[in-house]
């Protein structure tokens, strides 16, 4: 169960392995290495020679004593610094000091100048006879990381550093593939992280690259580990419990979170690397799309068809098919005639309207792709005319000749550079331009992991180490150009080979300021590639999912995952975007769907139409009733979001972080809660008409819909839930999504209204479920919606409650005017153990 693989590329032998310096056993044990490093790693390949203490850490001096290499160019001479940053925080840095190599340019965001004079943690290094160390929680002796499990190279091509976990309790957030579960064994799983143009598979590296994960530990107690790297890597689970992490560039930086609770590590995490950004009000509204509408006629049926029946939209978008010829900042003057005028319409109805920028090829999947056409005659193209003049696209590996691609516009295209601050001006200058045309209010960000239709280019890649590094990390394809740029190719920052995971990260940090200028207004930018620190800039949705039950459970999964990595405004395409689903699964995935952060339908070229409003009566009136419940719950989700970006949290969370002493929770991945609050049970089973629910050992109460029917819909409180800390069955007729309110908790509301334009200016509500004691909190952020930095300026409101011996108290903090013209409408107070007698307001 200890050991670490000496051979991890394919082409294992015996004669191979003895090369290395390793020991050959041959195992009957599926997935067991048969080329393992000797003696548990101990003796394999560095010893230290001296340690240095600083003013936060120390310094250490690794020297290679083993004689053989794995992979060639081994660095004989390696520093390690260890920062004690915060009394939570450590880092763990390996480099070369002699020789500088590519690092990620994220600030890591608030570390002190000195160390901390009583940390959570300890560190511990040994001799025996090779270099390993331990991180230690203080508080309970639990040994967080332990690297003796051995292993450690630092190479130019490959580093590695393997360590044992101190439990098997493990949320791998890696974002690295379509993660079949919540929780993941240790039975030799490998996941590759290389940010793919992939729908989701099993196995498959995806779209982002997200090298962090936090590991419950047996007591209860959580931490968190990040790996900064940007290169290709990978990542092995082993039965030891253990943990091997590989690399094929850059530096071995890791960042250790100290929690301990589950929620404080996510919390620490997303203050490292940059909290989530505060969304515009509206985008918290129902939204629409459809890849394939075809003409501007289309798109005004489908909105009419929704406001016909009354459900609550907020969002209406333009895919690729807007375009002319699939040319970012242009519109197609024929099929899309009067779209100006009618953007301009939507507005005026409170409703708005967000852009895609990309090219297309005629194919069923929507990718479009940051790519700009290089093959028009100039001065046909200003876009790619004026990108030309200014440099800024990606260049080949001489640095002055554009590289080209193939996406979807007819021809080669060239693939802007982000890293480019003279990117940025281009950008933000097409941006402002088209925004005189069409007056988006939103930027839709496509294809950036960066997607390309041939292998490397046009011309293909040269044949050298970098496009063709000595290992290749187990992700899908036989090179790293597939599907997108050659290695070689030069950014600004660097070689593809080191930034190719920061391409969508660098284009959201651009893509947020280019809107600000454009719109100025607060900002919503949503893209499909993410990086560590993303969230500080964009939303993200799951990609080109399938329209069936398994990807309609596997959303729930993804939506956890991207609230540990600090991308809480998460959700999957609502009714699937490949194939066309059955009404009860689509309607299924609406009841879920209004439930996520980011809710919006939206399905591929050549489907049925899936939209609410196409399947009938009924479905329109159960779809209008779910999504009255979002908008009602709205208040809660921004009070959600306004902690998010201010201290961290996640949104959605699983039950095993509010619950982290209950062990049952650690495998349920298929409810989901709403901060610590709202627990939902959504039906994810064809057929079913009930949910078998776990309640942990919590007052919950149920919240129900009321009466499916515009103007007459409510929410009705639901009786106290007899089970506790065991699984009852709930009912969940078509059209309902079990909600449950977790006692202890004041839930703010607003009446309902078909758009948040409207709703914004309805009466407020507090739902108050009273816990064991008859007490109660929470609190409650407002601001105008969609002002630029409302709590920098004080243009905000924010209010406390708090219920203690049968009394509701409240404080308020902020802007008046802000306060001024909301109502307090109703109060929906549930486990009074007594009818009341009276009820008095201020006296």
């Amino acid at each position: 169960s200890s050991k670490v693989d000496c051979y991890p590329e394919p082409g294992s032998s015996e004669s191979g392995c003895y090369s290395r310096g390793c020991l050959w056993c041959p195992s009957n044990n599926p997935g067991d290495p048969w080329c393992i490093i000797p003696d548990g790693g101990k003796s394999f390949l560095r010893k230290y020679l001296n340690t240095s203490p600083n003013t936060n850490g120390y310094r250490i001096t690794l020297a290679k004593i083993h004689t053989t290499t794995l992979f060639g160019d081994d660095v004989d001479t390696v520093t390690l610094d260890v920062s004690f940053d915060t009394e939570a925080r450590l880092h763990i840095k390996f480099y070369d000091a002699a020789n500088e190599r590519f690092e990620v340019p994220l600030p890591i965001n608030g570390a002190d100048a000195t160390a901390p004079a009583d940390p959570l943690y300890d560190i511990q290094f040994f001799n025996d006879p090779s270099f390993y160390f331990q991180v230690i929680k203080k508080s309970t002796g639990t040994v967080l990381l332990d690297t003796s499990l051995g292993g450690l190279t630092f190479s130019d091509q490959f580093l590695q550093i393997a360590t044992r976990l101190p439990s098997t309790t493990l949320h791998f957030f890696l974002k690295i593939s379509h993660f079949p579960s919540y929780q993941h064994n240790f039975d030799w799983e490998s996941f590759g992280m290389w940010a793919r143009d992939q729908p989701p598979d099993p196995g498959a590296n995806l779209y982002g690259t997200h090298p962090f994960y936090i590991s419950m530990e047996d007591d209860g107690n959580s931490h968190g580990v990040l790996f900064l790297n940007s290169n290709a890597q990978d990542v092995t689970t082993t039965p030891a419990p253990g943990l091997v992490y590989r690399t094929i560039g850059g530096v071995l930086d890791m960042y250790v979170f100290l929690g301990p609770e589950p929620n404080r590590v996510v919390e620490q995490y997303n203050t490292a690397i940059g909290t989530p950004f505060l969304p515009p009000y509206w985008s918290l509204g129902f939204q629409l799309c459809r890849y394939g509408y075809g003409d501007l006629n289309t798109v005004k049926e489908t909105v009419a068809r929704m406001d016909a029946y009354d459900i609550p939209l907020d969002v209406q978008y333009g895919d690729i098919d807007y375009m002319d010829e699939q040319r970012d900042f242009t519109y197609d003057t024929s099929n899309y005639a009067g779209l100006r005028d009618y953007v301009r319409e939507l507005q005026a109805g409170g409703k708005h309207y967000v852009i895609i920028l990309g090219e297309l090829h005629l194919s069923h999947w929507d990718m479009t792709d940051p790519c700009i056409t290089q093959d028009d005659p100039p001065g046909t193209y200003p876009a790619y005319d004026d990108g030309a003049s200014m440099n800024v696209f990606v260049t080949t590996s001489d640095g002055f000749t554009p590289a080209s691609g193939k996406v979807w516009p007819p021809g080669k295209c060239a693939f802007p550079d982000y890293t480019n601050p003279d990117t940025e001006t281009w950008w933000t200058d097409q941006c402002m331009d088209f925004h005189k045309t069409i007056n988006f209010d939103g930027l839709w960000i496509d294809m950036n992991e960066p997607a390309n239709f041939v292998t490397g280019s046009t011309e293909g890649c040269a044949s050298n180490n970098l496009n063709n590094p000595p290992y290749m990390p187990k992700i899908w394809g036989n090179v790293l150009a597939e599907k997108t740029m050659c290695p070689d190719h030069r950014h600004k920052l660097g070689n593809h080979y080191d930034v190719h995971n920061l391409y969508g990260w660098s284009q959201s940090n651009v893509t947020i300021k280019s809107a600000v200028a454009s719109t100025g207004k607060r900002p919503f930018v949503i893209s499909r590639s993410t990086f560590v620190g993303s969230g500080q800039w964009a939303a993200h949705w799951l990609g080109d999912n399938n329209a069936d039950w398994h990807d309609l459970r596997m959303s729930i999964i993804g939506m956890l995952e991207f609230n540990m990595f600090g991308i809480p405004y998460v959700g999957a395409d609502i009714c699937g975007f490949n194939g066309s689903p059955s009404e009860e699964l689509c309607e299924r995935w609406m009841e879920l769907g209004a439930f996520y952060p980011f809710s919006r339908n939206h399905n591929g070229l050549g489907y049925k139409e899936q939209d609410p409003a196409a399947w009938g009566d009924e479905f329109a009136a159960r779809s209008r009733a779910v999504l009255r419940t979002r908008y009602t719950l709205l208040p809660y989700l921004y009070e959600l979001f306004y902690h998010a970006h201010t201290d961290g949290t996640g949104i959605v969370r699983p039950l095993s972080f509010e619950f982290a002493n209950d062990k049952t929770t650690a495998t349920i991945d298929e409810q989901f809660m709403w901060g610590a609050g709202l627990l939902l049970s959504p039906a994810l089973y064809e057929g079913i008409k009930t949910v078998s629910a776990y309640f942990p050992d919590a007052r919950c109460f149920s919240l129900r819909m009321g009466k499916i029917g515009g103007a007459s819909f409510s929410l009705r409180m639901g009786k106290l839930v007899g089970a506790r800390g065991t699984t009852a069955s709930v009912d969940a007729p078509l059209g309902t999504i079990p909600i449950h309110v977790r006692g202890g908790h004041i839930i703010p509301t607003q009446e309902p209204a078909s758009n948040t334009e409207i709703s914004r200016h309805n009466p407020f509500g507090l739902i108050i479920a009273l816990d064991d004691t008859g007490s109660a909190a929470g609190d409650m952020y407002w601001d105008d919606g969609d002002t630029l930095n409302p709590i920098e300026s004080g243009q905000f409101a924010h209010f406390t409650f708090n219920v203690q011996n049968n009394q509701l108290s409240t404080t308020a903090e902020g802007s008046t005017s802000i306060m001024l013209g909301m109502v307090m409408g109703s109060l929906r107070i549930m486990g009074v153990s007594s009818p009341p007698q009276s009820v008095l307001v201020n006296g």
